[in-house]
């Protein structure tokens, strides 16, 4: 006999949240060309309709590495009442300064400037819709870069 689970249902689907959501950044196409996993059981995993599948910690952090961010593992960090933090300041990048705020900026501004010239014509097809993704992808790995910088400096 199995004893109850100690993870709830509702933290379970919390876990297939982050995973979506890294997959999103990653592509499950893309991203299974440099895992052990297939696109099709990448899927499962962030699927709510597949309760009892979970990526394995190490495609975990090959996911993460993928996306420069630990998005899962801060998840599961903050499940069990912890918080991630970069081991030193150093690797994360040093102190944040203006350089971040410039950068921020330009990958945001990259973003609104892909979007706004694929809708010149009424619309985005899928090279620019594809592009637009690209850009906000490196918008968000450059606010993790920050993120993890801010975190660097609470530690």
């Amino acid at each position: 006999m199995k004893l109850p689970r100690k993870i709830t249902e509702t933290e379970r689907l919390d876990l297939k949240a982050a995973t979506r959501a890294a997959l999103e950044m990653a592509r499950p196409t893309k991203f299974a060309l440099v895992t052990r996993v297939d696109a099709p059981a990448l899927s499962n995993y962030g699927s709510p309709s597949e309760p009892e599948k979970f990526m394995p910690i190490d495609v975990v952090v090959d996911l993460c590495r993928d996306i420069g961010s630990p998005a899962i593992v801060e998840e599961m960090a903050r499940m069990l009442g912890f918080r991630l933090a970069p081991i030193a300041e150093a690797e994360a990048g040093g102190q944040v300064g203006v350089g971040d705020i410039a950068a921020i900026s330009k990958e945001a501004n990259d973003v609104v400037g892909t979007i706004a010239r694929g809708l010149a014509d009424g619309r985005l097809d899928g090279a620019e819709t594809r592009e637009a993704r690209k850009e906000i992808a490196e918008n968000i790995r450059a606010l993790h870069q920050l993120d993890r910088k801010l975190g660097g400096s609470a530690a």
